[in-house]
Parts: C-alpha cells; structure tokens; sequence
C-alpha cells in the first residue's frame, strides 16, 4: 500500500510540473504574439534615441497614464507624421503638454492625438510654430476644459477655430502675434469663463468677435496695439466680470464705450494714451466696483464722468497730467471712498494747490481706509509764486516769535492756521525736470489754499490784512501786501476782460 500511494503522488507531482509549464508557455507566447502584432509604441516608454518625441508620464505603464510632459525635438515633427499614432498606447490620458525646444519644430495642432484621447482635459503647447489655428483644429472635444498655447508664433485665428467645446473653460493665447479677432472665430463655447489673448499685435476686435461668450467671467488683452474701443467691440459679455485693456494705445473713450458690459466689475485701462473721456464713458457700468486709470495722459475730467459707476470703490489716477480733481468729479462716490476697503491713488499728476482739493482734507479725516488716509498723506501739489511766498511768510513769523503774536502784523491768526506746525513743515521741493516748487497737499493749511483766477474773489485773510497793513512793515511784509495788490488787480483784469 505504501509503494502504491508513492507511485500515485509522484504521478501528480509530474501532472502538476507539466501544467505548470504548459502555462507559463502559453503566457510567454502571448505575451510575444501581442509584443509582435501591436502597431504602436508606448508614447511613455519611447527607446529609440532619433524619435522627435519623447514623452515623461507618472505612471509610464502601458494605457495607465493621466499626464505626460513631451519634448519636440530632432528636426520636429509634421502632421502626416506616423508617430501620432503611438498615443493609443495611452488612452487614459488628461492632461498632455508639448515642449517644442530650440532643435525641434511642431507647426500644426496636434488634431489626430485629440480626437484619438477621450479623456483629455488639458492640452498646452508651448514654444511652437503654429502661424495659423484652423477650424475645428480641436475636432469639437467633448472633455477639453483647457488649451494653453504659449509663444507658438500666431498670427491667425480662422473662422471656428475654437467651434463646439461644450465643456472648454480656459482657453490663453498669450504671447503670440495675432493681429485681429474676427467673428465667430470663438463659437459655441457654453462654459468657457476665462480668455487670454495678453500680449499680442491686436490691432481690431471686429464687431460682435466675442458675441458667442455668454457666460465669460475674464477677458484679458493686455499688452496689445488697440487704439479704440467701441460698444459694439463687448457685445454678448453680458457676464464678464473682469476687463483688462492696459498697456494698449487707447486715446479716448467715447459715450457708452462699455455699456454692453452690465456686470463688469473690474476695468484695467492704464498705461494707455487715453486724453479725454466722455461725460458718458463709463456709461451702463452699474456694477464697477474698481477702475484703474494710472499712466494715462489725462488734463481734466468731467464733472459727471462717473455718475453712472456708483459702486465704484477703488480709482487709480496715478500719472497723469490732472491738474485738479473736483469734488463735484466724484460726486456719486465720494461716500464709497470712506469705506475700510476703498483705495483712490492720486500722486505723480500736476496738481495744483488750490481750493479745488480741500475736499481732500476732509475725506482724509473722515475714511476708514488707512490706504486713502496714507495715499493723502503724501500727495504733493504745485505751488505758485503767491502761495510759496505766503508759506515763506508764515514760516518766518512764527520763527521770529516762536507764536503768533498780536503786536506783529500777521496775516493769519491761529484759528485759522489750524495744526500748521512750521518746526515740522516738510522743505518745499523743487522739481529739477520741471522747475516746479511741489509740497505736500495736508502740510498747507486748507484756510490759505488760493482759488483759481477765473472764480476769483478776494479771500477772507486777504481782506483782513488788507486793512491791517501799515508804513511800518520789513520788506516780506512789503513784499506780501505787493502779492495781494496783484492779485486784487489780477482779478479785477479777468472780471472786466
């Protein structure tokens, strides 16, 4: 019985060996049959050295990777080129980014890899060639929610090029050589929020080229070559939220420029040319909350330019060439400016210190933002002759005496001098570029601030130190009632003429 149970194990120890190898023969042919017959590479895995494209993934197994980094080089590859066909090796993949470096070329949009890839959410291209985007070049993807094209040289943008992504959501074409953007060159893109087109050669933005945009929340053309900007340039944004127009060669904006634009809350115009702005300019902008305006070429502003903003809460007039700001400029907003939040920039214009802004000194007392209140603090107007002279006068004053004193003959008493403190007087600066004598606005006491000639009338110290005037004065004394003769005259002159 023992002989018989040895024999019977050894025999299915040999059934066993043989059914082992059997499989594992079988395995490695199939495993050879598949290698043989496959018809493409893995675009991960790519071990030839004089391929044009090399591919890094996460995860480098065959149809296991979501994101590949690939490099063009070798000369660069065409469109009819078979290596394209090597991405079914990777059909999982979502986000692919092509880097075309200096040696390499890639001039057309990889059209045969995005219709192959049914999961694709990201494609970005990067230093390419591509002169012309065609339509359809993005054979109308149902998952791409983002295309990156990064200094790839373009200079078209044909008619659908971007038709019938329903779920794209970003698309950025900055840093290319587009000249215009005609229309329906962006077409039925119900979910795309965001479009770059910063820093190109934009000339013209054809009537109606952004109308298929509903629901756009970003529109940036910074860094172009626009020079006008027109109502019918925004229609269909009626969501847009965020425009950035600076660094363009804008000169004017004209009545209801942006009125298609319901929602706008945020507008970028600076560092363009603009000199005039209608009283209606930023007519229809019921929602703008900050308007940026810095670096412009702007002398004055009208009265009632912007009534129509009333929510606005943050303006930078940065420079300029403003020469005043009226309080009646900022009529309907001059509340909104008292808030934690609000900002208004003012320095580097060519301000003139006059009563025009001594709305200003109230406003700095009366905000809530410590960046208006800091922003006042500094801003430095132009002082004329007059104006210097009377400082001058009541620096020396109250030197001589260490307070006013009512045996001298003064011509402001300390009521009306306020906080004016002269041992902490900052130095009046002369401007070397301009000539210009410049001072801090809040150091100058608001009561002596001189209003311009043309709404002249004799102020209230002039009158007082008219009267008080006497033979026995020093010559700043003389020299000061010389001032206020002038001016009497001055104003008599443009009164009568």
């Amino acid at each position: 019985m023992k002989v018989k149970h040895f024999i019977v194990m050894i025999a299915f120890a040999i059934i066993e060996i043989n059914l082992t190898e059997s499989y594992e023969n079988d395995r490695i042919r199939l495993k050879s049959e598949k290698t043989h017959y496959l018809p493409y590479v893995n675009v991960c895995d790519v071990q030839d050295r004089s391929s044009k494209v090399h591919c890094y993934c996460e995860n480098p197994r065959y149809q296991s990777a979501k994101k590949a980094d690939c490099w063009v080089f070798n000369g660069g590859i065409d469109e009819g080129d078979p290596f394209w066909s090597n991405f079914h090796s990777q059909p999982k993949l979502e986000k692919l980014t092509f880097n075309v470096r200096t040696d390499g070329g890639l001039s057309d949009i990889p059209s045969k890899v995005i219709v192959r890839l049914d999961h694709l959410q990201y494609l970005n291209i990067r230093y390419g060639q591509i002169s012309c985007i065609p339509s359809f070049a993005f054979t109308n993807s149902t998952t791409l929610k983002e295309i990156i094209l990064y200094k790839d040289k373009i200079t078209e943008l044909e008619k659908m090029a971007f038709a019938n992504l329903i779920m794209l959501v970003n698309i950025s074409l900055s840093d290319n050589q587009i000249t215009e953007i005609e229309k329906d060159v962006f077409y039925f893109l119900p979910n795309l929020q965001r479009l770059n087109l910063a820093r190109n050669t934009l000339e013209v933005l054809h009537d109606g080229c952004f109308k298929h945009l509903s629901n756009l929340i970003k529109l940036d053309l910074n860094n172009n070559l626009l020079t006008v900007v027109i109502r019918e340039n925004f229609q269909g944004l009626a969501n847009l939220i965020t425009l950035n127009m600076g660094n363009n060669k804008l000169s004017m904006i004209g009545d209801l420029a942006f009125a298609e634009l319901w929602s706008l809350q945020e507008l970028y115009l600076e560092n363009n040319e603009i000199k005039f702005i209608s009283e209606r300019g930023f007519g229809g902008l019921t929602q703008l909350r900050k308007l940026f305006l810095a670096g412009n070429k702007l002398e004055t502003l009208d009265n009632g330019v912007f009534d129509d903003i009333q929510k606005l809460n943050v303006l930078d007039l940065r420079n300029n060439k403003l020469e005043t700001l009226k309080q009646e400029t900022l009529r309907s907003v001059a509340d909104n400016m008292k808030s934690n939040y609000a900002l208004i920039f003012l320095e580097n214009n060519k301000l003139i210190c006059d009563c025009r802004l001594s709305w200003l000194y109230k406003l700095r007392d009366e905000t809530q933002s410590k960046k208006i209140r800091e922003s006042l603090t500094q801003l430095e107007c132009i002082l004329d002759d007059a104006l210097k002279n009377n400082l001058a006068y009541i620096k020396l004053q109250r030197n001589k005496t260490g307070q006013t004193s009512s045996k001298t003959t003064k011509m402001y008493d300390k009521e009306e001098l306020g906080d004016y403190d002269v041992s902490q007087d900052r130095v009046i600066e002369l401007d070397p570029t301009t000539g210009e004598f410049r001072k801090r606005l809040l150091n100058i006491p608001k009561n002596i601030l001189p209003c311009p000639n043309h709404e002249y009338a004799p102020t209230q110290d002039e009158v007082k130190y008219y009267k008080t005037s006497g033979s026995g004065h020093n010559v700043t004394t003389w020299l000061t009632s010389m001032y206020i003769l002038i001016n009497l005259v001055r104003g008599w002159y443009s009164e009568r003429f």
